[in-house]
């Protein structure tokens, strides 16, 4: 699977590429949901690209441990395809805080970013770090749990059920590094452990949230997900003060808040994606550029 895919628009249009950063899952799958998020001739259409985590592209890949080196990393992919700006940078949830790192990043290096779209990412500075290894843990299999049956990946309910039964597969071939289909899922669980490991470092403070001058849109639920029994009662305070705030934490100057009457977990199911479209579609239509 390549980690940076083309979801729609033309390629040679003059705007500005809109890059969509994968979630906790690591696949940037859901964006393809998507309906035309350009109102302009097929000719000068928006492109639109999804990024989703090398791991499910290359065996011999490490997932970074930080978000300050998996934002460098992903900066290097966009200009493998975009080698200058000016951008476009968004994504869901974890894909959100990556982009909001990108974007910090491109701004350093003089590229220019014309808007950051923020699908119901929080700031992950404040997170508690785990009270135990079973809180973590918890966590991270209820996420993978919910992930694992909304990829998108065509033939993943019979890996689920091979998965269940305690299927594994067949050796990789040491000389191969392309990524089977069958690994997927035991590559997510490690991507999605990793992922709650970032977002609690960055709750310590390791994570770059200021200094950004792009006009930011937080496209927000205005439902909050129940929080697992697991959690502990620091964790599960510091996701209500997050929910109940409109800016989710985020601290930037030029930054706005759009609602979207779905829960975090579903906001890209097709109950809602025809709401997101549009949303994204008007956040789009206001960007010079």
């Amino acid at each position: 699977m390549e980690s940076l895919f083309h979801i729609q628009g033309n390629t040679n249009s003059s705007l500005a590429p809109l890059f969509l950063i994968h979630a906790v899952s690591g696949f940037a799958l859901p964006y393809l949901a998507l309906g035309p998020l350009s109102h302009d001739h097929a000719s000068n259409s928006r492109p639109v690209y999804g990024l989703s985590c090398p791991t499910y592209e290359s065996r011999s890949y490490k997932i970074p441990l930080s978000f300050e080196k998996v934002a460098r990393e992903y900066v290097a992919r966009i200009q493998s395809e975009r080698p200058h700006g000016p951008y476009v940078l968004g994504g869901w949830s974890m894909g959100g805080m990556i982009a909001v790192k990108m974007a910090t990043i491109l701004q350093e290096q003089g590229e220019e970013v014309l808007h950051v779209v923020l699908v119901d990412s929080t700031n992950p500075q404040g997170c508690p770090w785990f009270v135990d290894e079973e809180e973590r843990s918890a966590i991270a299999e209820a996420t993978y749990d919910a992930y694992s049956k909304r990829t998108g990946l065509p033939g993943l309910e019979d890996m689920l059920e091979d998965e269940d039964s305690g299927y594994e597969s067949d050796s990789p071939d040491e000389d191969d590094d392309e990524v089977d289909i069958m690994e997927y899922l035991p590559r997510m669980r490690k991507h999605i452990y990793n992922s709650w490991d970032m977002i609690a470092r960055a709750g310590q403070g390791y994570y770059l949230g200021k200094g950004l001058s792009s006009p930011v849109t937080l496209i927000k639920c205005t439902s909050l997900t129940t929080p697992l029994p697991a959690m502990s009662d620091k964790r599960k305070t510091a996701i209500t003060q997050r929910f109940e705030d409109n800016r989710a934490g985020w601290t930037m100057d030029n930054f706005k808040s759009i609602p979207i009457d779905a829960e975090h977990d579903n906001v890209f199911d097709s109950n809602h994606i025809s709401t997101m479209t549009d949303i994204l579609r008007g956040v789009l239509d206001g960007i010079a550029g």
